[in-house]
C-alpha cells in the first residue's frame, strides 16, 4: 500500500513541477509566486476565520488554528521570510533551468534539511531513519 502511495506522490510532484514550469513560461517569477501564495492562502482562510469566530466548535478539530502571541508572530514572520526566499530561488531555477535539472535539485531539499538538522541542532537518527535516508538518496 505505502509503495503505491509513494509512486502516486512522485507522480503528483512531477505534475506539480511541470505545471509550475508551464506557468513560468513567458511570465515573471514574482507575480506567479505572489498569485500562487495568494491562492494557497485562500485554502486556509476558512480554518482561520472559523477558529477565530467559533473556537469552541473548532477546538477539537484537526483544522483548529490556535491564537498566537506577538512573540510567536515574530517567529512566524521570520520563517515566512526564509521560506519566501527559498521559493523565490526555486522559482527562478525552475524558470531558467531545464525541468530535468531543476526537479531533482528541488527533490534533494529534504536531504539538505536533514544535514541542517544534524549539524545545527545535533539531532540523531535511529537505524530505520538512516535506512530511509539512504533509500531516498539512492533513489
Amino acid at each position: 500500500m505505502w509503495l503505491s502511495l509513494a509512486f502516486l506522490s512522485a507522480f503528483l510532484l512531477g505534475c506539480y513541477e511541470v505545471c509550475k514550469k508551464k506557468s513560468l513560461d513567458n511570465n515573471a517569477v514574482i507575480p506567479v509566486l505572489f498569485l500562487n501564495t495568494c491562492f494557497c492562502s485562500l485554502l486556509f482562510l476558512p480554518c482561520i476565520v472559523l477558529s477565530y469566530g467559533f473556537p469552541e466548535l473548532m477546538r477539537n478539530s484537526l483544522f483548529y488554528v490556535p491564537p498566537s502571541t506577538g512573540h510567536e508572530h515574530i517567529y512566524i514572520i521570520g520563517k515566512a521570510a526564509l521560506v519566501l526566499t527559498s521559493w523565490t530561488c526555486a522559482y527562478f531555477a525552475t524558470k531558467h533551468l531545464p525541468i530535468t535539472i531543476a526537479g531533482p535539485i528541488k527533490a534533494s531539499q529534504p536531504i539538505l534539511t536533514l544535514v541542517g538538522a544534524l549539524l545545527i541542532f545535533g539531532e540523531q537518527l535511529n537505524l530505520y531513519q538512516w535506512i530511509g535516508v539512504i533509500l531516498a538518496i539512492v533513489s
